[in-house]
């Protein structure tokens, strides 16, 4: 579990719990490759998709009382089962060999097996849901996969193509990533019954600290180190993916880079292409758009009625800027 809730230790028993029942829904003798799937869910990711449904949960007034704690501590289990999904198709999309510092799962078992691991967790993220949410909150997270899938569809389809549009590259973080942020957020809060304007701050909220996690995290597979992020860097332009770190690289210095942008992408050009996006300053311009998020998301968290749920929110945005990991 992430450090970023080590200055809260109520959030951090409840994620604790959450964790529990992660390791309880994923033992499964019936499913062969339960234990390997187990793994990776509890292979030290942050768990924040997860700890802001609880942290949505307690700006209503049915988020507290063991009851209701079990229910919200469930639903947060389905929606970490949805992105750790996400993330072994991602991988096997990617090809790429390591996630959370482990080998992923295609890697060890084949793309076969993996696709079946990852549609597994869908499974019983949708059961858990079935279970334990209401109506609204199943349809909601039920549209939500259809979106990852349409967002990863359109990010395959420009691969290599190394488009300069920011436009495009926002609206593909948005489905991807800053939407499950923002969905966490709505149905912990919808859950418990908040009231409707508070689920609406809360939802642009999530959208915002999405957007700049998203960018921090493109951010760092440039100018971080293997052993920090668990997994290669550099591995987006391997892949052919033009984040904005390299979209705003092209505008500066397109003359230079674009020659690079071929197959194959060999570890000596990838260190290429890493040195010259460095030199162009486009690391410093893609942060302050990060930042530019998290001061919308501070405007929106300053809106939101004083309760612990806010100082947590709050805390997080901050913690999420300033991330190396």
């Amino acid at each position: 579990m992430t450090a970023i809730w080590k200055n809260s230790p109520s959030l951090g028993k409840r994620m604790g719990r959450v964790e529990a029942l992660l390791a309880e829904t994923l033992s499964d003798p019936g499913f062969l490759l339960a234990e390997p799937t187990k793994r990776l869910v509890l292979s030290g990711g942050k768990m924040l998709r997860p700890a802001f449904v609880i942290i949505g949960s307690g700006f209503g007034p049915k988020g507290r009382g063991a009851s209701r704690e079990d229910r919200i501590h469930h639903i947060a289990a389905a929606v970490e089962l949805i992105h750790t999904a996400s993330l072994v198709h991602d991988d096997i999309i990617d090809d790429a060999a390591i996630r959370r510092g482990i080998p992923t799962l295609h890697t060890d078992f084949g793309v076969t097996n993996a696709i079946l691991a990852g549609d597994w967790l869908f499974s019983q993220s949708f059961r858990l849901v079935a279970d334990y949410a209401d109506l609204k909150s199943a349809r909601v997270l039920a549209r939500f996969v259809g979106g990852i899938c349409a967002a990863e569809i359109g990010q395959d389809l420009g691969k290599f193509g190394f488009s300069t549009s920011k436009r495009s590259y926002l609206r593909t973080i948005a489905g991807k990533t800053a939407a499950l942020f923002s969905l966490a957020l709505h149905v912990g809060a919808s859950e418990a019954k908040a009231d409707p304007f508070v689920i609406q701050g809360l939802r642009r909220a999530g959208y915002d600290i999405g957007m700049a996690f998203q960018i921090i995290d493109d951010i760092l597979d440039y100018e971080s180190d293997d052993k920090t992020l668990r997994k290669p860097v550099g591995n987006d332009i391997k892949e052919g993916l033009c984040t904005l770190p390299l979209i705003l690289a092209l505008r500066k210095d397109e003359l230079a880079l674009r020659p690079l942008l071929t197959k194959p992408m060999d570890d000596k050009k990838i260190l290429e292409i890493l040195g010259l996006v460095i030199a162009t300053g486009a690391l410093d311009e893609a942060k302050a758009i990060a930042r530019h998020f998290t001061t919308r998301a501070r405007v929106e968290i300053g809106r939101l009625p004083a309760c612990l749920a806010k100082q947590e929110l709050m805390q997080a945005a901050e913690a999420l800027l300033q991330r190396r990991y």
